[in-house]
């Protein structure tokens, strides 16, 4: 059997605790958890003893130098996430960061760097890709079930953090730590999923704003984009929404499909098909997944030796697509992503 990889966290707060500690906690046999540090000592130890890990630190500099560890998660406040994981890198472990990879283009480009120049692996948390649903949906969409995409849509929008996210700290409506808002929380899922399903994108538009909540940091943005094979795609995330319809919307030449992450999957088409029709057919047996599924995928990338799933490149062309929507809406013009 192959050794289990050590993992340590860095950051104990809401996405630690109910994602990355949670999704290691299920493999066990592929797994430990052997350190957990925060600057809130409290909150630290809360964790540790929920999760059985060994050795708490306040200071994530000690963990990387003295704990038995072969990756690292990173679950801090967004602009933390370059210098974290460059330290992380140096220090010879591999890393999952969590989404936004960073604030900026360039400390993409120099997480980057740092992974390759230690050869290790750099992961980045877009979670959506690990759904199952969304899984099996770019399954269908390759075999050309519903013809060539020509249009697509997103909405991912709840009530934001504090009430629809259990977050511990108050650092996602700070500017200087968070980066952004809505956009750069729930935008960068939402342009990752387009660029999964349908391919790369060309280019920008967008409208963000700040229209219900009292905070420094928008809580809704809409982006239309141009992919490269040209098709057309168009995103509404927000963090003031009452209940609603969330999920994904995608419409080929032969047919149309919707993944509402309930059903999970209805695919509309003309002709009869492997899966079914001609008609509606609901694809209900592929829940799940997310999470845990991403947790998994990182270990086992490292356990096989072989490239994780989601790298720093695609983590990069999220923050340089969020990037250029900010522009776009300051600036009231369409942007090219390059």
């Amino acid at each position: 059997m192959a050794k289990k990889i050590k993992i340590g966290v860095i950051g104990a707060g809401a996405i630690a605790e109910h994602a990355h500690l949670a999704g290691y906690n299920l493999i066990p046999d592929l797994c430990e958890i052997t350190a957990i540090c925060d600057i809130n000592k409290e909150r630290a130890e809360e964790m540790a003893k929920k999760f059985n890990i060994p050795e708490v630190y306040t200071d994530y500099k000690e963990m990387l130098a003295k704990a038995d560890i072969d990756a690292v998660s990173i679950c801090t406040p967004n602009a933390l996430h370059a210098p974290m994981t460059i330290d992380a890198c140096n220090a010879g472990k591999h890393v999952l960061c969590e989404k936004p990879m960073a604030v900026t283009v360039e400390e993409c480009e120099e997480m980057i760097k740092a992974a390759e120049a230690n050869n290790v692996q750099l992961m980045v948390g877009f979670t959506h890709r690990f759904y199952n649903y969304n899984q099996k949906a770019k399954e269908l969409l390759d075999s050309g079930v519903i013809g060539k995409p020509f249009m697509a849509r997103v909405r991912f929008a709840h009530e934001g953090p504090y009430i629809s996210w259990p977050a511990k700290s108050d650092w996602f409506f700070n500017k200087e730590m968070a980066g952004g808002g809505a956009l750069l929380d729930m935008g960068v899922h939402a342009l990752d999923i387009l660029r999964f399903m349908i391919g790369e994108i060309k280019d920008i538009s967008a409208n963000v704003k700040t229209l219900v909540r009292d905070i420094e940091v928008e809580d809704n943005a809409v982006c239309a984009v141009t992919f490269e094979n040209g098709a057309m795609g168009y995103l509404e995330v927000g963090w003031s929404s009452k209940a609603g319809r969330l999920g994904i919307e995608i419409y080929g030449d032969d047919g149309s499909m919707v993944i509402d992450y309930e059903t999970p999957i209805r695919v509309f088409i003309d002709k009869k098909k492997d899966i079914g029709g001609p008609g509606w057919v609901d694809l209900t047996e592929y829940k799940g997944g997310g999470w845990d599924t991403e947790m998994k995928a990182f270990v086992e990338a490292l356990i096989e030796g072989k490239p994780v799933p989601v790298d720093g490149h695609d983590g990069l062309v999220g923050v340089k697509l969020a990037t250029a929507a900010y522009k776009s809406n300051a600036e009231g013009v369409r942007v090219e992503v390059k």
